[in-house]
């Protein structure tokens, strides 16, 4: 059953991740300049490292944080297919009570963290070992670790989960318990109108049982133990619940267990799989990069590009086509050069403009006739990626062209381009009437 229940979290959380990400594989292809490329891959890997974090919020995470059921948790995160790092390991160590083991991964990945953040949240995870085992003198070896942190850190700042648990820890190891119910009374509060948070509120349930037994309020405590018991038989909550219970009663006497020493440095085999992952990606973005800019660089030629739209001469244009169009636009105007082979572009034989009016695409020759300008219509309706050919009045030569979307790679036998409104326009050849 847990099998089972296993493999359909599994995969409603590979399914999940997939359908989050993949609309974001379409945009690539709108994309044509090499910067563009990088910051879409860029974006596109944090986003789908946020996606995967939410999907496992969704699929995984409520069999223990809703479901209070440690079993299935272990199923789903020791199952192959899933790749479960060391904060999943972890958080089935708390829900089991294999505080050694979660000692041993605090001690050889948190502490040893480079971020001092990470190492602080270290030290908080070790005052909850403390606790749950009642080692409460532990938990005020901890704190002063975090105390040496601010001291030579005064910039440091917890976020509100971690803030908390230090005040709380801070209350309770004081003996001012009346302080550390408050806090504990609030952090229940605070996750009961969460959705698929029981599992923070029960640990804050407990927190607050025991912090009244050490207050004398033992009714209360021994109601809120039993509770715990009844609503979490899976948890470890449930067996701690009953030594309290029996603390309470004075069936037990209690003791304070012996300090936990690292018996060995956490394997870090999920850990490499995830890196030897995170390689592969990083590898796969950086190839995808280099071929990306490698075809937009083979894609667009050392070619001239149109100038900057001068507003005197595009009236100057409108003048001679507006009787032709009731309503267009000008895309661009560009010119046509015979010495592209040394690249100087200085003998120019032709300039024409391109015109969008109802859909059709047409391609005019300006000329200035008795100080007016008229215009000559070269090719009328275009279509794109269609090879086209006119006649220079003017100079007994003929230009082949093809008018593409940007979207599409420019034409390999491209004797040079224009970038217009959409389009490139690209001459394929000039040559003798």
């Amino acid at each position: 059953m847990k099998n089972t229940a296993a493999k359909k979290a599994i995969a409603s959380y590979y399914i999940l991740s997939l359908l989050l990400t993949l609309p974001l594989l379409i945009p690539i292809w709108c994309i044509d300049e090499p910067i563009g490329v990088m910051i879409y891959f860029l974006c596109f890997f944090v986003y789908t490292r946020i996606a995967v974090s939410f999907a496992v919020r969704i699929t995984i995470m409520p069999s223990l944080w809703k479901e209070l059921d440690a079993e299935k948790y272990a199923a789903i995160i020791n199952a192959k297919p899933f790749l479960a790092n060391y904060s999943y390991k972890l958080n089935l160590d708390f829900a089991t009570g294999n505080y050694q083991n979660a000692h041993n991964i605090i001690n050889s990945v948190l502490l040893q963290h480079k971020n001092v953040n990470q190492r602080v949240y270290g030290h908080l995870l070790l005052c909850r070992v403390c606790f749950e085992r009642g080692d409460y003198e532990g938990i005020k070896d901890n704190l002063a670790q975090i105390d040496n942190y601010h001291k030579y850190n005064p910039t440091l700042k917890l976020s509100k989960p971690n803030k908390a648990a230090y005040e709380f820890y801070c209350a309770f190891s004081n003996a001012d318990y009346t302080s550390a119910c408050a806090i504990a009374e609030k952090g229940i509060d605070k996750y009961s109108k969460k959705k698929n948070c029981d599992y923070f509120v029960l640990m804050r349930q407990y927190q607050l049982a025991v912090t009244k037994r050490m207050k004398g309020d033992l009714d209360e405590a021994a109601s809120l133990f039993e509770a715990i018991k009844s609503k979490a038989p899976k948890l470890v909550f449930s067996s701690l619940s009953q030594k309290q219970l029996e603390i309470i009663f004075g069936t037990l006497e209690e003791v304070a267990p012996s300090k936990l020493e690292i018996t060995e440095k956490y394997p870090l085999k999920a850990n490499k799989a995830s890196r030897i992952l995170l390689r592969i990606i990083i590898i796969i973005f950086c190839v995808c990069c280099f071929f990306a800019i490698f075809a937009t660089i083979m894609g667009k030629l050392d070619a001239p590009k149109q100038e900057n739209k001068d507003p005197d001469y595009i009236a100057q244009i409108e003048s001679s086509i507006k009787d032709d169009y009731e309503e267009y636009q000008i895309l661009g105007y560009f010119n046509i050069y015979t010495d592209y082979a040394d690249e100087t572009y200085t003998m120019r034989v032709d300039s024409l403009f391109l015109v969008e009016s109802n859909g059709s695409l047409d391609l005019h020759t300006p000329y200035i006739l008795n100080g007016e300008y008229k215009n000559i219509l070269d090719v009328k309706d275009i279509q794109v990626d269609t090879l086209y050919e006119y006649e220079i009045y003017f100079t007994p030569k003929k230009v082949e062209f093809i008018l593409t979307e940007k979207e599409r790679n420019i034409p390999k036998d491209t004797l040079y381009y224009y970038e217009i409104d959409g389009y490139y326009f690209c001459v394929i050849s000039i040559s003798d009437c």
